[in-house]
């Protein structure tokens, strides 16, 4: 029977990372950087078979591609400095859409902007060659700090002797100390976590579109300036869309139930949408995609040996996937250096964090289900935008609507402060007021 300090990782440990995306990237990274800071030689290998710096499918990872102006800053305390390349455009404010007007905000203060990234090489024909991968950066940092890179894919996990070992289509590697696994969900391997027998299931999911639309620069430069487009339009089957300019290419996400190429046409040609678009567009997009979204994580994430994290575990409900990245990447890589690598260990130092994100995610249901009201009756999204007009007058209000649409559609704020903010009851009276208003204005003279 194995002791908890088998489970210590010593001088020699290897570690193997199944995907090096954010959330597998950061788990390197903070394990190499700890790992020096206390003195221990442990060896990490990432397997990982796409090529974040091609254009198109196959070097992308299906996201929208933004990131936070505060992790950027956290980041770089970190000691990563996101290249000038990497950031696209910096965002400072949205345009609201909805079926019964419009409104700009505004980020309520300047901690809270963010920018957009291209998480792969960038869409297909693309032709700005300065600009770099979020991804293709974050994987050269793990390399740059000792990481060995395989472009393989993992086809199986087996133990032997207690250890995991990987199978790929040349070899079956030696056993690991640790197997860290950072595949996305629609990933070929995320099926080889869930073969390898230790309970863990793939998240419920649901499907995505991500759009990317070739437009003159100039064009973006006028008509989105520094902001992204959001939609809360009652469009079925859509919960939100958003539009984020990325120099000459907007990216479209398209959140809902289910999507389909069907559902991402009609959106593409709703009246409001194409408002925002150039007259002449041809309503053919450059590349498309129908991701899958996690919005409900694994029941179980780790056993010995074996851990899981970032979109094949748990990660934030529509938003902040790179946040989430970082911090479950992190704190992997703190477990696992300064503990150790039993499911006991995981338990105990992982999962709080782990089960932070699943917690809060249940206060962002609720927010997006009152969103989804909201939108469907034209009254409320009256009183909404009202609110939220008024809000951005007066430099010296505390723009509670506007905060918190701006949080929540960025990522910036945890959904339970967020939550905080939406039952105070100065908000709720500032939409009382408006519906009294704009009842008073429809009764007959």
């Amino acid at each position: 029977m194995a002791r908890e300090e088998d489970f210590v990782l010593g001088d020699g440990a290897k570690i193997a990372v199944v995907g090096g995306g954010p959330s597998g990237s950061f788990a390197s990274i903070f394990t190499l950087k700890m790992a020096k800071m206390i003195g221990k030689d442990i060896s990490v290998t990432i397997f990982e078979p796409k090529d974040f710096n091609r254009h198109g499918p196959v070097g992308c990872n299906h996201c929208g591609g933004v990131i936070s102006e505060l992790l950027v800053q956290t980041l770089a305390v970190e000691g990563l400095n996101v290249p000038d390349a990497v950031l696209q455009r910096g965002i400072n404010a949205y345009k609201l859409h909805t079926a019964v007007g419009s409104v700009d905000i505004s980020t309520p203060t300047l901690e809270n902007s963010i920018a957009t990234v291209h998480r792969g090489g960038g869409p297909l024909g693309l032709v700005c060659a300065d600009k770099k991968s979020f991804d293709g950066f974050l994987l050269g940092e793990a390399v740059r700090l000792g990481a060995m890179h395989h472009p393989t894919k993992v086809e199986g996990i087996v133990f032997r002797n207690g250890k995991p070992a990987l199978v790929t289509s040349q070899e079956e590697t030696a056993g690991y100390d640790l197997v860290v696994g950072a595949a996305g969900i629609k990933s070929p391997s995320s099926h080889v976590l869930e073969a390898a027998g230790f309970g863990y299931t793939r998240p419920a999911s649901v499907t995505a579109a991500i759009v990317e639309i070739g437009l003159d620069p100039a064009f973006i430069a006028r008509s989105f300036g520094n902001a992204i487009q959001l939609f809360l339009l009652p469009v079925k089957n859509v919960k939100f869309a958003a539009m984020i300019p990325k120099g000459n290419y907007v990216t479209v996400c398209i959140l809902g139930k289910e999507m389909s190429a069907e559902t991402v046409n009609g959106f593409l040609q709703h009246e409001i949408v194409r408002k925002v678009l150039p007259p002449d567009w041809s309503g053919k997009p450059c590349c498309r995609c129908l991701p899958k979204m996690n919005v409900c994580a694994s029941k179980v994430p780790f056993a010995d040996r074996m851990v899981v994290c970032g979109d094949a575990g748990s990660t934030r409900l529509f938003k902040d996937g790179l946040g989430a990245a970082y911090l479950m990447g992190k704190s992997v890589a703190t477990t696992a250096v300064f503990q150790g690598v039993s499911a006991k260990h995981f338990r105990r130092f992982y999962h709080p964090v782990y089960k932070s994100i699943v917690w809060d995610n249940y206060y962002g249901r609720y927010l997006f289900g009152v969103t989804d009201l909201y939108k469907k009756f034209s009254l409320l999204t009256r009183a909404m935008l009202a609110v939220v007009r008024e809000e951005q007058r007066d430099p010296r209000n505390q723009k509670r609507f506007s905060t918190i649409l701006w949080n929540m559609f960025t990522g910036n704020e945890r959904y339970k402060n967020i939550f905080g903010t939406a039952i105070s009851l100065p908000l709720h009276l500032d939409i009382w007021g408006e519906l009294a208003k704009i009842a008073t204005r429809r009764q007959p003279c």
